[in-house]
């Protein structure tokens, strides 16, 4: 008992000071400009969705935030470095599905979702099956119809790094169990929609933003759209799940700081973000980039990514791609 007692008490003298620096840091913090790892170029949906966020979150913080832009591997080089990065509060990163994705589909990825703190959901872009404005399939059950009696002769595009679209694809397919001709080596949303335009492919998965100029346009028709919910911005666009199908695979963004930081930090941090989000200018702003506010608190947030890894986990091993476990 004795020694119990005294092993206890030099674990909590050894805790002490640890919990005690991260309260003193917590009462300064923020004293100096943070920066912001965005894992993807500028001119993409989470660089727009950081900058449209940035001054608002800017003004709730108390100090500035600088965006980096960290490209690289579909998002692998720039998550890598904020799981890394020293756990200050001086480094957060707005994060997307890659980190439930990467680390079961590309070998030797350094990181897991377990790597970060989750300060809040920012938003959720839902991925959406499109066709061609003139195309034959005026509904989702017309073209399961179609490749359920036609296998592997209904074309799609899949893109290398495994984005949510084409995630989003996998999963649908898997789920209605159809067998479509997928057409590989696309490198982004904007070379399948070209594909689509020019009638080389016959359906594909894009997220909202790169949707929504074409769908205004007249020039696809939206099928379905993987969300919880209908969207606001298209509000006649039934989900996967109204049609039968458990598909809502979207893009949510989030920001997320590598898991140490002290949580007194991380507490100042998920205030900010709540109150930032709560303005109505920045509502106003979001939806002039094609976006809603979909916040989530740590907590919901943190759930909602283990819940995806673990969904990814078993989709991956059951395609047989998961290199992490190969089924």
């Amino acid at each position: 008992m004795k020694r119990r007692t005294l092993l206890g008490g030099a674990a909590g003298a050894l805790t002490a000071p640890w919990i005690a620096r991260g309260t003193a840091q917590a009462d300064t913090y923020p004293s100096r400009p943070i920066t912001m790892i965005v894992p993807y170029g500028p001119g993409g949906g989470v660089s727009i969705n950081a900058r449209a966020l940035l001054p608002y979150y800017e003004k709730t913080l108390g100090t500035r935030i600088l965006v980096e832009n960290r490209t690289g591997a579909g998002g692998i080089t720039g998550i890598t470095v904020a799981a890394r990065a020293k756990p200050d509060g001086y480094t957060i990163i707005m994060i997307a599905p890659a980190v439930t994705a990467a680390p079961l589909l590309v070998p030797h990825v350094s990181f897991t979702p377990e790597d970060f703190a989750y300060i809040g959901q920012v938003s959720f872009v839902p991925n959406m099956l499109v066709v061609h404005a003139d195309s034959p399939w005026k509904t989702l059950k017309e073209l399961v119809a179609t490749m359920q009696a036609k296998p592997d002769t209904v074309s799609t595009g899949m893109e290398a790094s495994w984005p949510s679209s084409t995630i989003c694809e996998a999963v649908f397919l898997a789920r209605s169990g159809c067998k479509a001709r997928l057409v590989p080596g696309f490198k982004g949303g904007a070379e399948k929609i070209a594909a689509l335009l020019g009638h080389h492919l016959d359906f594909s998965v894009n997220n909202t933003q790169e949707v929504m100029p074409l769908y205004e346009a007249k020039k696809v028709r939206i099928l379905a759209m993987a969300a919880p919910a209908r969207s606001p911005l298209f509000p006649d666009v039934p989900t996967f799940r109204e049609l039968g199908y458990d598909v809502d695979v979207g893009v949510w963004r989030t920001i997320a700081v590598p898991k140490d930081t002290p949580q007194p930090i991380q507490d100042k941090l998920s205030s900010a973000l709540h109150q930032a989000l709560q303005n109505p200018d920045l509502a106003r702003d979001f939806k002039k980039v094609e976006l809603t506010v979909d916040y989530l608190d740590p907590a919901a947030t943190r759930k909602t990514v283990m819940a995806e890894y673990a969904e990814f986990d078993k989709l991956f091993t059951g395609l047989g791609m998961n290199v992490r476990h190969k089924a």
